[in-house]
């Protein structure tokens, strides 16, 4: 019986001691769960606030971009009506050109007629 009695002893010791280890692991288990927890929401927030900011930044790059598309349109039509006046410029040049060219030739056959009737007038003179 003394044996039974320190056997039973032995084994309440044991399970207390095991009661009290269980015990002492859940409450380490539910202190780490509570930190893994308060992680998570830190990395939630911060995961918020860091999707925040690039959709801001996100905002912001796709305003200036638009901008800048703007400007470029303006820079394109204002080259587009350059060279529209340009080439209007060009051809009254290559008109004026024409007609220069036309009044130099008429020029030339005044000139050629003057100077064939100067020589008849040489040669009538002379006979």
């Amino acid at each position: 019986m003394r044996l039974i009695k320190r056997i039973d002893a032995i084994n309440d010791s044991l399970s207390k001691r095991i009661d009290a280890m269980n015990n002492e692991l859940i409450r380490k288990i539910d202190e780490t769960n509570k930190r893994i927890d308060a992680l998570y929401d830190l990395v939630g927030k911060n995961y918020e606030a860091l999707n925040n900011r690039i959709n801001a930044i996100n905002d912001a790059l796709s305003r200036k971009i638009e901008e800048t598309n703007k400007r470029i349109d303006e820079v394109n039509r204002r080259i587009d009506e350059t060279n529209k006046r340009i080439d209007g410029l060009v051809k009254d040049v290559n008109e004026m050109r024409e007609s220069i060219n036309k009044r130099i030739d008429n020029l030339y056959d005044l000139m050629g007629k003057i100077y064939q009737a100067l020589i008849k007038q040489e040669t009538t003179q002379r006979q």
